[in-house]
C-alpha cells in the first residue's frame, strides 16, 4: 500500500509531463510526454553517458520538438511524437514526427554523434555529387518521379537499426503533396562498390568578415537561408560553418526568432535565431532597427511574466487571459522557448512562448 502511494504521490508532483521508459532502449533513452495546447507530445531525452555530450543532445532535441509543436498548433493541434531507429556508443538516431489536425505530416531526422554531441549532416556519409547520384538512383526506382525533380537532395534523414542511411523527403518536395512524404535507402542506392568510405566533415576556413554592417556568425552545419521568416518559406541555400553575415533586422515567428541577414556574395535571406551568434553591440543595433510592431495575446488565466527566459527567473507580475501585448524578442531556456513582451502599461518581460499567442 505504502509502495503504491508513493508511485500516485509521484505521478502527482508530474503533473502533465508524464515519464515513459523508452521500450527496447531503457538504458539510453526515456520518453518525455507532454500537452501543449492542443499538441500532445512525446519526445527522447538520452540520460546515458557524458553529462555534458547529453545535454548537447538534449538542447538540439528540444528546439527541434518546440518548433514543430509550434508549427501543429497553428495547424489546429494534433501530436509530436518520435521513433528512435539505432542507438549504439558511436551515435544515436531518431525521427521527430509532427502529426496536425489539418495539413500533412512532416519528420525531422536526427542523427547525433555520441562522443560529441555533435549532429551529423548528411555531408557527414556523401559528398554533394554522390549524394545527389545516390538520391536520384534511389527515388527513380521507388516511384514515378520526374527525373529533374528527383535531382535533390533529401531535406532530411535518419540512420536505421541496420546502419542504412535513409533520406526522407518533405510533402510536395519530389511529389504531389498530397502523395506525403517520401523515404529513399541511399545507402542502397547504388552497388556497393561504388560506396564511399565513410570521412568525416571536411574542415572549411572561416570566411573573412569585410563589411562595415552588423556581424553575425552561423554557428551549425547545413543551417538553411530561408526567403522568409518561418519554417514554411523556401529554401535558398544553406550556410558554411562559422560563416559570417551582414545581419539587417529581426522578427519573432511562432516564438522563434529569426535574422535578416546578408551573405559575402549578395544574397538576401533569413536564418533561425539559434543558428546566428551576435554580440551586443550587434544585438542591439538588430533591435533598434526593427521597426513592424508585433501584436501578441495572452491566452491561459494566471500565466507569469518573468525577468528572464527560464523558469527559475523572477516572477514580476501576472498577465490577463486576452491581454493585448507587443511582442519584442524571442529566446530559449529550460527547455521551453519564450517571448519578449511588453504590455500597454510600459512594462516588460518575459512569457511562455505557449501562452502568447500572435496576431
Amino acid at each position: 500500500m505504502r509502495k503504491m502511494f508513493l508511485l500516485l504521490f509521484c505521478l502527482v508532483l508530474l503533473g502533465s509531463h508524464s515519464v515513459v521508459w523508452a521500450s527496447g532502449n531503457v538504458d539510453d533513452v526515456r520518453t518525455i510526454g507532454k500537452t501543449e495546447k492542443k499538441v500532445s507530445v512525446e519526445y527522447p531525452f538520452v540520460i546515458t553517458g557524458s553529462k555534458s555530450v547529453n545535454e548537447k543532445i538534449n538542447s538540439e532535441i528540444g528546439r527541434t520538438v518546440d518548433a514543430l509543436v509550434g508549427e501543429a498548433n497553428t495547424l489546429g493541434g494534433g501530436k509530436v511524437h518520435y521513433d528512435l531507429h539505432r542507438v549504439d556508443p558511436g551515435l544515436i538516431s531518431m525521427s521527430i514526427i509532427m502529426t496536425p489536425e489539418q495539413g500533412v505530416e512532416e519528420t525531422v531526422g536526427l542523427t547525433f554523434d555520441r562522443t560529441s554531441g555533435e549532429k551529423r549532416p548528411l555531408s557527414y556519409y556523401y559528398d554533394k555529387d554522390e549524394l545527389l547520384k545516390r538520391a536520384a538512383d534511389g527515388l527513380k526506382f521507388l516511384y514515378d518521379i520526374d527525373p529533374a525533380k528527383g535531382a535533390v537532395a533529401p531535406d532530411t534523414y535518419y540512420v536505421d537499426e541496420d546502419n542504412n542511411v535513409i533520406g526522407i523527403y518533405h510533402a510536395g518536395a519530389v511529389m504531389d503533396k498530397s502523395e506525403g512524404e517520401v523515404e529513399t535507402d541511399l545507402t542502397a542506392a547504388v552497388p556497393a562498390a561504388a560506396e564511399p568510405a565513410i570521412t568525416t566533415e571536411p574542415v572549411k576556413p572561416v570566411p573573412v568578415y569585410t563589411g562595415t554592417g552588423n556581424k553575425g556568425t552561423i554557428t551549425g552545419t547545413e543551417v538553411r537561408i530561408r526567403a522568409g521568416a518561418g519554417t514554411d518559406f523556401a529554401i535558398l541555400g544553406y550556410f558554411d560553418k562559422g560563416e559570417i553575415v551582414q545581419v539587417v533586422k529581426s522578427d519573432v515567428v511562432n516564438g522563434t526568432k529569426w535574422y535578416n541577414v546578408t551573405r559575402s556574395d549578395g544574397t538576401n535571406g533569413w536564418v533561425a535565431g539559434d543558428y546566428c551568434g551576435l554580440d551586443d553591440k550587434t544585438e542591439a543595433a538588430v533591435e533598434t532597427a526593427a521597426t513592424v510592431e508585433k501584436k501578441g495575446k495572452i491566452v491561459g488565466t494566471d500565466v507569469r511574466m518573468r525577468s528572464e527566459p527560464n523558469l527559475n527567473a523572477d516572477v514580476l507580475d501576472y498577465f490577463t487571459n486576452g491581454e493585448i501585448v507587443t511582442i519584442l524578442d524571442a529566446a530559449t531556456g529550460s527547455d521551453l522557448t519564450w517571448t519578449k513582451v511588453k504590455r500597454a502599461n510600459g512594462d516588460v518581460g518575459w512569457v511562455s512562448s505557449a501562452y502568447c499567442q500572435e496576431q
